[in-house]
């Protein structure tokens, strides 16, 4: 996936209102998704956090195991000591990069897949100098994802539906599907055909990897998903069929 900047997740206030930044900073990961499984070389992962301030970096990286409920809301956990991140705080100069390594060191025949969001924390510094200033702490997420061996994700279409958007009127296919296998799929890794008497429109994985996201979908759950794509005012319902071919 292509690198994502992310500015200002949080601003730490060090004094009152009405005065201007200290100064800015912005770091960037790549990748925003590592793939991993429990045993093996792909048991080894790794991202790249670079620094594009002009300050020297202090950051701290931190795990939390996550779950996605069928509308999609994360909900986050302590994380096992499972996983190992090297190292888990570092200095990143003005301009320059750290390779963080991740390894799985839990049980080799995982019994289903585990997610995790690793967060990539600006540690905040001591303010030089007097008067009032702000200082901009960011916080960056990269989603792991570690696979069962020999497990073959599935994807089944449970659900069809129409919504429309509250704010412009255009009314958009969901779709609802299940994964009753032990690890994890991936909606961008299929092709879904929406169908509705002579309409019909066929999503495959790199439009839905642009419009839709990763679109992890975990062991033994449902996940519901709005395709942004705008229906004729006839598309009453919709038929649904997906052809999932897994890259793992």
């Amino acid at each position: 996936m292509p690198r994502r900047s992310l500015l200002a997740a949080v601003a730490f206030v060090c004094s009152a209102v009405g005065i201007a930044p200290h100064s800015a900073s912005a770091l960037s990961v790549s990748p925003v998704q590592v793939e991993m499984s429990s045993v093996g070389s792909t048991g080894r992962g790794q991202f790249t956090v670079t620094n594009e301030s002009g300050q020297p970096m202090p950051v701290e990286i931190t795990a939390q195991k996550m779950a996605i409920g069928e509308t999609g809301l994360r909900t986050y956990s302590k994380a096992p000591d499972d996983l190992l991140i090297m190292p888990p705080q570092v200095l990143i100069p003005p301009g320059g990069s750290q390779v963080f390594r991740l390894q799985w060191v839990g049980e080799p025949m995982l019994p289903e897949s585990q997610s995790f969001m690793i967060n990539v924390n600006q540690i905040p510094v001591k303010m030089q100098g007097k008067g009032a200033a702000v200082q901009v702490v960011m916080s960056l997420g990269v989603n792991v994802n570690v696979a069962p061996p020999e497990a073959a994700p599935i994807l089944r279409v449970v659900g069809t539906g129409v919504t429309t958007d509250a704010k412009t009127g255009k009314r958009h296919p969901t779709i609802t599907v299940d994964n009753p296998s032990k690890t994890h799929a991936l909606l961008p890794q299929s092709t879904i055909r929406l169908s509705s008497g002579a309409w019909s429109h066929t999503a495959d994985g790199n439009w839905l990897g642009s419009r839709v996201g990763i679109g992890l979908v975990q062991p033994g759950k449902k996940r519901r998903f709005t395709l942004p794509v705008d229906l004729p005012a006839n598309v009453q319902s919709l038929q649904a069929t997906i052809d999932y071919r897994t890259r793992r």
